[in-house]
């Protein structure tokens, strides 16, 4: 599922939103460079999601969901990922099926590009099934994306 919004100005003000708000989590996320972050499935169902796209959306930004399971094979080369990394839209990414991010190859490249080329025009949100994958991708000292999301508010 794709999400494209109007082009208009990109300014986010946290500031001018109401604490608590998802307004002000979003437009803070984007002003203060928060970069990847992750939620659970059961948490983070499908109309917190709508919520979160219909305020990037409004800010100017676009959404975009990564089925991660369904990468072909040249994901290094060619991917959706790497046209995203390359744009210059403010864009939030969904990934979705994250169970392959137990494979460290894919893992190490993805970890790779999300924080060696410049991002800052991406946000990525990481949509676990359990609170046990979150422990082997993000919290095992050996895998790629050891400790490098923070919790998204719901």
């Amino acid at each position: 599922m794709k999400h494209n919004a109007t082009p208009r100005p990109f300014n986010p003000d946290f500031v001018s939103k109401s604490i608590g708000t998802p307004e002000r989590f979003i437009h803070g996320v984007w002003q203060l460079g928060m970069m990847r972050f992750h939620a659970f499935s059961d948490e983070c169902d499908e109309e917190v999601r709508e919520v979160y796209n219909h305020i990037n959306h409004e800010l100017g930004a676009k959404t975009i969901y990564v089925d991660l399971c369904l990468l072909g094979e040249n994901y290094r080369d060619e991917s959706q990922i790497i046209d995203i990394i390359r744009g210059n839209q403010p864009t939030w990414v969904w990934f979705v099926n994250c169970q392959i991010l137990l494979d460290n190859s894919l893992a190490g490249w993805l970890r790779s590009v999300l924080t060696t080329y410049n991002v800052d025009h991406v946000r990525a949100t990481f949509v676990l099934d359990s609170q046990d994958q979150y422990n082997e991708i993000f919290l095992t000292y050996s895998a790629p994306f050891y400790k490098s999301t923070i919790a998204l508010k719901t």
